[in-house]
């Protein structure tokens, strides 16, 4: 069973790495499954109607040497800044459409269990400091009241072929948006539960309550 869920998931995730990853392995020799291959800065945004979490607005900067030249004919690409419908187009189907499978690497448990989610919405790219970075918005199929459940929220890869990185030290990688009650917290911490690699490593999640 273990083995057909994770040659799912590489299914799933296999045609975003073969569109991203070629310049970040440039200097990997080692297999493919064994080491990452994308690295990605997250930060998350729990968007929130007073204790109910409605969404997760995800946050994703790639490290620098992203190949755009394996994404599509971007030799035009704008240097800083958004980019304009073309281009947003071009990376949604070449390098982010493949990851539904995946729910876009989000995890969101209620009572251990694993939420569903709606259709990804407000997906953008960026031009920040040299690197390529997504925004999107992926909304809950129902939505919970923190207040009555147990809910946590990490981003990772199951396969480990995309390494998600916590923003720095300093930076939470999950906050609340302007519309969650005032009491509301978001407590970081290493999820024992969901671990990875037979339980050598694991994620980072964190835990909502208001």
């Amino acid at each position: 069973m273990r083995n057909r869920v994770a040659r799912s998931l590489r299914e799933r995730v296999l045609p975003f790495i073969h569109a991203i990853a070629a310049a970040c392995c440039a200097a990997a020799a080692a297999p493919l499954a064994a080491h990452p291959h994308v690295w990605i800065t997250y930060e998350s945004v729990a968007r929130m109607n007073g204790s109910s979490l409605d969404a997760v607005q995800e946050k994703w900067t790639f490290s620098q040497g992203f190949p755009v030249s394996i994404v599509g004919d971007l030799k035009d690409m704008p240097k800083s800044g958004p980019l304009g419908p073309k281009y947003i187009r071009i990376f949604r189907q070449q390098a982010f459409d493949s990851l539904k499978g995946a729910d876009y690497f989000v995890h969101v448990f209620i009572d251990g269990k694993a939420a569903r989610f709606g259709e990804v919405r407000d997906f953008a790219v960026s031009i920040e400091g040299g690197r390529i970075v997504y925004t999107f918005v992926l909304p809950l199929a129902d939505k919970v009241d923190v207040k009555f459940a147990q809910v946590q929220l990490g981003t990772w890869d199951e396969t480990f072929f995309v390494d998600f990185q916590a923003p720095s030290r300093n930076k939470a990688p999950v906050v609340f948006d302007a519309t969650a009650q005032k009491n509301c917290t978001a407590q970081p911490f290493e999820d024992k539960v969901h671990t990875l690699f037979g339980g050598a490593i694991s994620p980072l999640s964190t835990r909502l309550s208001c």
